[in-house]
């Protein structure tokens, strides 16, 4: 069993994303045309890992979680009825840069020295 959660070595800088999809192409979409998922599974997660070798090819390792909604009314709903044995399918490939933030309209990310700074009032001087 896999815990959803990032992770690297050491863990210097912690932080947090938020993301808006995409209006035209959001990750389902790119998925069910480059990868062939199926009509009725849909994108639950995604996980984004880069590296030294990453950033000389200018790209991003990118896992992506899928599943259909299995015979329930949701997702949730499945997720509720599953528990700790949710399946999922998993797709990692090596996503360029610009293909990989194209799936978003916005995207936003905050790094600090250990999560010092995350949710921290500040004055820029």
């Amino acid at each position: 069993m896999t815990i959803f959660e990032a992770g690297v070595q050491y863990k210097d800088l912690d932080g947090s994303v938020h993301a808006d999809r995409d209006d035209n192409q959001n990750a389902t979409d790119y998925l069910r045309k480059h990868h062939n998922i199926a009509d009725d599974s849909f994108v639950l997660g995604i996980q984004v890992y880069s590296s030294v070798h990453n950033v000389r090819e200018n790209t991003l390792t990118v896992r992506f979680l899928h599943s259909n909604v299995g015979g329930y009314d949701n997702i949730q709903e499945k997720m509720k009825a599953e528990g700790d044995a949710l399946a999922l399918n998993e797709i990692e490939i090596e996503m360029p840069y610009n293909e990989f933030f194209g799936l978003f309209k916005r995207f936003s990310l905050t790094l600090s020295s250990n999560g010092l700074l995350e949710g921290k009032s500040y004055t820029a001087i």
